[in-house]
């Protein structure tokens, strides 16, 4: 028989939702706030000061005429930086919300947003740009969850303190204690008094519940049970095993992990479900901050990082986050592992593995002095290293002894390394070193150059593989001249266009004839040398362009436009079919 959930056995005990708090009892803003969200948002203002009365979370509906008294509103689609932002401010305030939360954005709060801000009752935050809306919101219910009522020695342990919350809950509860996430991996455990049971023990000393305890719990509905009630689950005591209760730690709809108790030398008292019950409300902020902190390490790293180069970061927040000054010179890197079959340093297989090179190149970024900061573009074989770097020191403080590292030898010197690294793996590499910026607000521009100089040396042969923008300049304002004919409308190229669909559709060569025509300066002898054909041969497609298309290739004119359309289709700077 199926397992059920303890409210079904005991009427008297059944968990009631919890009321709403009175005048005296009700949440605040602060207390809100320090059970767990409160890393996750900046305090813009608070009119009304930090003891507002906070009794729901909420997620702003521009289309809904609304009553939000008292509420934490979450406006997930309004940067604070936009126009809309004062607007949605003055709509919150007029639903009588207690805050609202909006996107913190690359320049911060808009200054009529501020300027609103300073009228309203309503509290203004803005969220972390590290933190997701879902895990945000559930610090959020969370939060208010535990500020309504949490009592007793679990109520002053240290938010994400799992040991302590176990040792306490134990207390409570009156037996021994595991905190589990949702795979049955163990967070935490109590100390117990009589020494571990054989299945506590176990699951202790391997940090997750056994496989085979795990099946047998799966087969027996148990599990089952668990993820989908919000009440306590009971487990009978076994030959070998003692009694234990178990609960669901939800944030909203979401699932955290649970609480289990095993009867530890007496028998589970008569109060422990309903011990059990409030616990599992106290463990939810804890084990959203464990979570959050778990993955902060590295999550909210690469996420900055992620931030600055694509020019979406809020700057001096995300140099925190790097331990990092928000005036620090800086420099992006672009790195591109290629196959290279064939090639001196290839595997024994002769075939890369380009991922395997870029995480090679990535363990290098980090291990220069100073260290790279990656992000890896999956998709692209790319790996983008922003590289902070010292800034000059004043004249007078300078130092002949310790002459000032040169920025751009210093990125060099790096991607020499990271093309190193790609080519110890078997592939080829292809490093561009963007330009020099003196702070991390033009991260951006850093990895725009980068991005450039990587397409040029992609395109290109005969290049160095590490190349800056001084190295292929004139390659790379060709290539900026290409793409702004490329986006101008109608396109000046739709000769061009027309000549590639043709030879899309008939399997034709015309295009290829004239870039390499072009290419050779129209000299036919070297023209039918490069494409191996004869010179007749030559002769008779260069007069289908003009019967065709109508291009007169006497005309400079109609030769740039056709330099410049071949440039955009890939098929100029000249390269030989592969």
């Amino acid at each position: 028989m199926p397992p059920t959930p303890d409210h079904a056995r005991e009427p008297e005990d059944a968990h009631q939702p919890d009321a709403a708090p009175g005048p005296d009892d009700a949440p605040t803003l602060a207390t809100v706030l320090a059970a767990g969200a409160g890393e996750a948002v900046e305090v813009v203002t608070v009119p009304g000061g930090h003891a507002v009365p906070v009794r729901g979370v909420g997620v702003y509906d521009p289309g809904e005429t609304f009553s939000a008294r008292d509420h934490v509103l979450v406006a997930t689609g309004v940067d604070a930086s936009s126009p809309a932002a004062a607007d949605v401010l003055r709509a919150a305030a007029r639903a009588k919300a207690a805050a609202l939360v909006l996107r913190r954005g690359a320049t911060g709060p808009a200054p009529r947003l501020l300027d609103v801000a300073r009228t309203v009752p309503t509290a203004l935050l803005t969220r972390a740009p590290w933190v997701e809306w879902t895990e945000l919101i559930a610090l959020l219910r969370a939060g208010l969850a535990q500020s309504g009522g949490a009592e007793g020695a679990h109520a002053e342990v240290p938010l994400g303190d799992l040991p302590a919350l176990a040792n306490a809950f134990a207390t409570l509860v009156g037996g021994a204690v595991t905190i589990e996430d949702p795979e049955s991996r163990v967070l935490a455990y109590s100390r117990t008094e009589n020494g571990a049971d054989p299945l506590r023990r176990l699951t202790i000393l391997g940090q997750r519940v056994p496989r085979w305890r795990l099946a047998e719990l799966g087969a027996s509905g148990f599990l089952r049970t668990l993820w989908t009630s919000d009440d306590v689950v009971h487990r009978p005591a076994e030959e070998r095993f003692p009694e234990r209760l178990a609960i669901a730690v939800r944030a909203g709809e979401e699932v955290l992990g649970s609480l289990w108790v095993a009867a530890d030398g007496t028998p589970l008292g008569p109060g422990a479900r309903r011990a059990l019950r409030e616990a599992a409300r106290t463990a939810a902020p804890h084990l959203l901050h464990h979570r959050l902190r778990t993955r902060t390490g590295s999550t909210r790293r690469a996420q900055a990082v992620r931030a600055l180069i694509d020019g979406t970061a809020d700057v001096p927040s995300a140099a925190a986050t790097l331990g990092l000054s928000p005036h620090t010179p800086c420099v992006v890197l672009s790195v591109l592992a290629l196959p290279a079959t064939g090639q001196p340093g290839a595997g024994q297989t002769g075939q890369a593995d380009p991922a395997r090179a870029l995480h090679l190149a990535a363990l290098q970024a980090t291990a220069h002095h100073p260290a790279g900061l990656t992000v890896r573009e999956e998709d692209r074989h790319r790996l983008d290293v922003l590289l902070p770097l010292a800034a000059a020191p004043a004249p007078e403080s300078a130092r002949p002894q310790e002459p000032a590292q040169d920025p751009v030898r210093t990125a060099r010197r790096l991607g020499r390394e990271l093309a190193a690294a790609v080519r110890g793996a078997g592939a080829r590499p292809l490093v561009a070193v963007g330009a020099v910026r003196e702070d991390l607000a033009r991260a951006v521009e850093s990895r725009r150059a980068a991005h450039l100089v990587l397409r040029v040396l992609g395109a290109r042969e005969g290049l160095p593989e590490v190349a800056a923008e001084d190295d292929v300049r004139a390659a790379l304002d060709a290539l900026r001249v290409t793409d702004a004919v490329a986006a101008l409308t109608p396109p000046p190229d739709a000769t061009v266009r027309a000549l590639l669909a043709h030879d899309e559709e008939h399997r034709a060569d015309l295009a290829r004839t004239l870039a390499a025509y072009l290419d050779r300066f129209g000299d036919v002898p070297a023209t039918a040398k490069l494409l191996a054909v004869h010179p007749n041969t030559l002769r008779y497609r260069l007069r289908r362009l003009q019967d065709l298309f109508g291009m007169d290739l006497t005309d400079p004119d109609t030769r740039l436009v056709a330099e410049l359309g071949l440039r955009a289709a890939g098929l100029l700077p000249w390269s030989a079919p592969r």
